[in-house]
């Protein structure tokens, strides 16, 4: 036996768990227990569970005509080659059920009571329910199980005891297990090589009335041969907003789309070019969709920044840029812009645009190197006046 882990057979503390109303969502996750089909896809699996469990629709067929996740659906954050290899950290995982219509909310490890009090409260919330489900992200090795990293479910709890279970989604490894709170506590603590941060726990819940991305997305191919070239362009649009902006603003609008069209066209892809399943049975959910992703495209073509661009995909990706309040003058002024088109769109078009703003946020924080732009007093000085045609300097652009 693992040190200080219980078996669900043979702990026996599932009867007082049931009886008392803390393992509620026991059976819902019960119902759809995952074995992960690969080593590192921990992560995936666990939100395959809990999608399912919570009967989010994923809005495509899984095998016709099943409408059911699989974790080869999820691949809008982290391509699910470089997760077969890395598996995912915990910043990515949220990426991914935000992306897939949950709330999730983040909780860092820290090893101090308040973090310990605010897990079994939210804990005690989750398995006295049926709509919340509590996601840990631990370190095996704590546990002294085999291991490191490792994401799983938490369906049930005993207060006596002050133990939780968890649905291990490594069921060739371990079966579901009680561990007490102390020692996950500590687990989650573990440090992230991947992020130099804790890991912790995921509080996830449907949004409701929401859909997963209809019309744009991030190319899937990041995060192995691209990422260096994601970070490399990103570095670029980086040191642009650090330029003068034009006087005229017709003009700065111009030379900003077209700088974004250099650096991002080719990691944005469009509804046409997104390989998603359609559901040929249930034919009016295809076609809420069709439509909404209709609405979305022609909103997004109606923006002054669209009449530049030849793509709405890269359009939109500008509208979701997590702009960094006070980075620039260039970039408040686009901010305030993307701000103003987006105030104006549809719910539909609002939530396109928040997903993007997810996976953009996600992808510049996980790139390998990180891109990091090195400001210094001589890069916050003024690096050009003019922008004219025959201007010399580094951080113009040739239109």
């Amino acid at each position: 036996m693992v040190y200080n882990l219980m078996s669900f057979a043979e702990a026996h503390l599932e009867e007082n768990s049931f009886t008392r109303g803390n393992a509620n969502i026991y059976f819902k996750l019960a119902s759809q227990f995952r074995t992960q089909d690969e080593p590192a896809y921990c992560g995936p699996s666990t939100l395959v569970m809990v999608l399912n469990a919570l009967e989010v629709d994923p809005g495509q067929v899984w095998k016709a005509p099943w409408r059911f996740y699989h974790e080869s659906m999820l691949d809008c954050c982290v391509p699910l080659e470089s997760i077969k290899k890395n598996g995912i950290n915990l910043t990515q995982f949220v990426c991914l059920a935000i992306c897939n219509r949950l709330h999730a909310e983040a909780h860092y490890g820290a090893e101090n009571e308040d973090f310990l009090t605010g897990l079994r409260q939210d804990l005690l919330e989750s398995v006295r329910g049926e709509g919340r489900v509590i996601v840990a992200s631990y370190d095996r090795s704590v546990l002294q199980q085999t291991g490191t990293g490792h994401f799983s479910p938490l369906a049930a709890f005993h207060t006596k005891s002050d133990r939780v279970l968890i649905m291990d989604v490594a069921r060739f490894k371990y079966p579901p297990h009680w561990v007490e709170l102390k020692q996950l506590q500590k687990a989650m603590c573990s440090i992230d090589p991947a992020t130099g941060k804790p890991r912790g726990y995921i509080k996830l819940q449907l949004r409701s009335k929401t859909r997963p991305l209809v019309a744009f997305s991030l190319k899937a191919s990041l995060g192995c041969g691209s990422e260096a070239e994601f970070a490399s362009a990103v570095l670029a649009w980086k040191e642009f907003l650090l330029c003068d902006v034009m006087p005229v603003d017709d003009e700065e609008l111009q030379m900003c789309c077209r700088k974004f069209a250099q650096c991002f066209s080719s990691h944005a892809l469009c509804c046409d070019q997104k390989d998603i399943k359609e559901d040929k049975v249930n034919v009016g959910c295809q076609a809420a969709l069709s439509e909404a992703c209709r609405t979305v495209c022609t909103e997004v073509r109606r923006t002054r920044m669209a009449n530049v661009f030849l793509s709405s995909a890269v359009a939109a990706l500008m509208l979701a840029w997590p702009f960094e309040d006070g980075y620039s003058e260039r970039s408040d002024r686009l901010a305030r812009l993307a701000k103003e088109e987006v105030s104006k769109f549809s719910p539909d078009t609002k939530n396109e645009i928040s997903l993007l703003t997810t996976q953009l946020s996600t992808l510049i924080e996980c790139s390998k190197p990180p891109p990091k732009l090195s400001i210094t007093n001589e890069s916050k000085q003024p690096k050009c006046s003019s922008h004219q045609s025959g201007c010399r300097c580094k951080f113009d652009v040739k239109l």
